[in-house]
C-alpha cells in the first residue's frame, strides 16, 4: 500500500488493526487528503510523520488507544488553513467514495461534497497535554473533536480564529480556567460540548453563544456560572467578545454608574451654594422669605374659595 504514492483517500476504520500508526503514511503518501483510522486498536503516539501531508483535509483517529500529546506540527496541514474547497476528484462513475464522519454527535456520510469537508477527530484516546495553539491557525476547520481524552491546560484564547467551525467538542477532559470570550465570535458554531472538565468563571455571553442555551453543554464544570446554568455569577459579571453588555437603548452599566456617582455630589454642591448665598446676601434672604409667604397666603386663599363653592353647591 505504501507504493500507492498518488493515493488521496485512505479509510481503514472499524477494523481490528493493532499496531502503531505506520510512518510511511506520511512519508510516502504525500497526496493523501482523507485519512480515516477510527475505531481500531492503534497504540503509541501520533507520529509526527503525519504532518508531512499538506493536502490533508480530514484526519480521523478517534476511538483507538493512542497516547502522548497532540503534535504541534499539525500546523503543516495547509489544506485546513484555507476556507476554499479542496482539489479532490474521483473519476470512477460506477463507485463514489463515501466518507463517514461524526458531526454534532451524528455520523454523516459524505460523497459528492467531499472536497468541502475539513475535520480533525481525536476523541476516545488517551492523549495528554495542552491543546496546541497551532491548531488555531487551521482556520478552514469545520469540526474539531478532542473529547474523551486527558487533555489539560486552558482552552486557547484565540480559538475564535476558527471562524468556519460548526462543531466543537472538548468534553470529558481535564481542561481548566475560563472559557475564552472569543468563542462567542464563531458565528457558524452550531454544536458545542465543553461538559465534564474543570472549567471555571463566567460563561461568555453574546453573539452565537446566546443561541446555544442547553445547560448540558457546560455540565460537570462546578466552577462555571451564568446563563444557561442556574447558578448566577457574583455581580452578574459575564465576559463578552464585544465589551460591556448594553441595555435595549444602548446604555451600558458603566454609563449608569457614572450618572449615579455624579448626581449625589452635584445635588449637594447646589444646596450648599444656595444656602451660602442666602446666608451672606440679606436682601435675597428677605426676598425669598417674602416670596414663600406670598405663595403660602395664595394657597390658603385658593383653598378658601374652593371650600365656599363646594358649600354653595351642597345647599
Amino acid at each position: 500500500m505504501q507504493n500507492l504514492k498518488r493515493l488521496q483517500f485512505l479509510d481503514l476504520g472499524e477494523n481490528r488493526i493493532a499496531d502503531t500508526i505506520p510512518a510511511w503514511i506520511g512519508e510516502r503518501l504525500s497526496d493523501l487528503e482523507f485519512l480515516t483510522l477510527q475505531t481500531n486498536n492503534f497504540h503509541g503516539g501520533i507520529s509526527n510523520t503525519l504532518c508531512q501531508l499538506p493536502h490533508l483535509q480530514v484526519l480521523n483517529l478517534a476511538h483507538n488507544d493512542l497516547s502522548g500529546s497532540i503534535p504541534h506540527c499539525f500546523k503543516n496541514f495547509t489544506a485546513m488553513e484555507s476556507t476554499k474547497p479542496g482539489t479532490f476528484e474521483f473519476n470512477n462513475s460506477y463507485l463514489d467514495p463515501v466518507l463517514r464522519n461524526f458531526k454534532a454527535g451524528i455520523e454523516l456520510e459524505y460523497s459528492k461534497n467531499l472536497p468541502s469537508v475539513k475535520s480533525i477527530s481525536l476523541s476516545g484516546n488517551h492523549l495528554v497535554g495542552e491543546i496546541p495553539d497551532e491548531i488555531m491557525g487551521l482556520v478552514g476547520l469545520q469540526t474539531l473533536n478532542l473529547s474523551k481524552n486527558h487533555l489539560n491546560g486552558r482552552i486557547p484564547k484565540n480559538i475564535g480564529n476558527l471562524k468556519q467551525l460548526e462543531t466543537l467538542d472538548l468534553s470529558m477532559n481535564e481542561l481548566r480556567g475560563e472559557i475564552p470570550p472569543s468563542l462567542s465570535s464563531i458565528y457558524s458554531l452550531s454544536s458545542l460540548n465543553l461538559s465534564y472538565n474543570k472549567l471555571s468563571g463566567p460563561i461568555p455571553s453574546g453573539n452565537q453563544l446566546q443561541t446555544l442555551n442547553d445547560p448540558s453543554i457546560y455540565e460537570g464544570n462546578i466552577g462555571l456560572c451564568g446563563k444557561p446554568l442556574l447558578n448566577s455569577c457574583p455581580a452578574d459579571e459575564s465576559p463578552t467578545e464585544n465589551g460591556p453588555v448594553l441595555d435595549d437603548k444602548g446604555h451600558s452599566e458603566f454609563d449608569f454608574s457614572w450618572f449615579y456617582a455624579g448626581f449625589g455630589p452635584g445635588f449637594s454642591v447646589g444646596v450648599v451654594g444656595v444656602v451660602g448665598i442666602l446666608q451672606f446676601k440679606q436682601s435675597w434672604r428677605y426676598a425669598l422669605f417674602k416670596c414663600v409667604e406670598n405663595a403660602y397666603d395664595g394657597i390658603w386663599v385658593m383653598i378658601g374659595l374652593k371650600t365656599s363653592r363646594l358649600r354653595r353647591n351642597f345647599h
